[in-house]
């Protein structure tokens, strides 16, 4: 089934289904919204005196599709009867969101696409093609899981403090709340380079890390911490290739000579093109970092550099 026929056949058994149970004072329309990855099309839940909405990835549910469109229609219906509730905080979560002094302690760092159209508006710092915005963690909101928004520039006025305060407060806290984390990747990478036919190092184990926050949540952040490359080094070894395995964590890879960015990019397009959802692809390519001259930069400048001095040396 096409992406079209099943988004209107869906809409119109998830309406079918609201008027089943008798879900009153609800609404649902098909809106293209922006999102840190991009526009996206969602299934909008509107429900009466209320200005909050429920929005689901309509792309997403497609690409779940296993031929039980009712078990799914029947899914999205029984989370919005669950999240009804949202209604009796909206106030506590406005007031929330609009007061600085509360708002502050829940403010972290988080790394998005570069070319997100979020960016128009918000506070942001570009670290090569990617971009370190500020997350609020919306206490009190969600039962399960974490409710985040990224602070624009008209929260940031609101607040009435700099956007480098900002970005110093959200680093705090992260740096406080979920530490930098490091963790060998062993037999996940050479796995995943060999179905590529490329050199694979003897032992991964030493030369393969996960660079991520203790929680794993928007962990890829973890590069703008201020000791983040000083302890990569060291766990490393010397230089590295870092690959943005999604916003969540980056792959170090110790440059040892043996592979270049070509070989990994193409396992990055790869994987963000079968593997991971668009809500979590970062970056289409890979980058590196010189632990002589302390500097990071994308892989294919780096790989191309090193080239033209080699020849250049002959």
């Amino acid at each position: 089934m096409e992406y079209d026929e099943f988004k209107k056949m869906f809409m119109e058994e998830v309406e079918h289904e609201i008027k089943a149970r008798i879900i009153e004072g609800v609404t649902i329309s098909n809106e293209e919204i922006r999102s840190p990855e991009g526009m996206t099309d969602r299934l909008i839940v509107k429900m009466e005196n209320s200005n909050i909405s429920m929005a689901f990835r309509l792309q997403e549910i497609y690409e779940d599709y296993d031929g039980r469109l009712d078990v799914q229609v029947e899914g999205l219906v029984d989370t919005i009867q669950e999240n009804m509730n949202v209604r009796e905080k909206e106030a506590d979560v406005k007031s929330f969101i609009m007061d600085f002094e509360r708002a502050k302690d829940h403010l972290h760092l988080r790394l998005i696409p570069g070319d997100s159209p979020a960016l128009s508006d918000t506070p942001h710092v570009m670290i090569e093609d990617m971009a370190l915005v500020s997350n609020l963690d919306i206490v009190g909101f969600a039962e399960d899981g974490r409710t985040c928004a990224i602070i624009c520039d008209a929260l940031l006025a609101h607040y009435g403090i700099s956007k480098d305060e900002l970005f110093e407060i959200a680093r705090d806290n992260s740096v406080a709340m979920e530490p930098l984390k490091f963790e060998a990747l062993e037999h996940k990478v050479a796995s995943l380079l060999q179905e590529e036919d490329i050199y694979v190092p003897v032992d991964m184990n030493n030369t393969a890390y996960i660079a991520t926050n203790t929680s794993g949540f928007n962990g890829a952040s973890v590069i703008a911490y201020p000791d983040f490359y000083e302890k990569a080094v060291e766990t490393m070894g010397g230089s590295f290739y870092m690959i943005p395995s999604s916003v969540h964590e980056f792959i170090l890879i110790k440059d040892d000579g043996g592979i270049n960015a070509k070989t990994l990019n193409a396992v990055i397009r790869d994987v963000n093109k079968n593997t991971l959802k668009p809500k979590d692809r970062l970056s289409s390519q890979c980058y590196h970092y010189d632990a002589k001259t302390k500097k990071l930069e994308q892989g294919l400048k780096f790989d191309k550099r090193i080239k033209e001095k080699k020849v250049g040396a002959r």
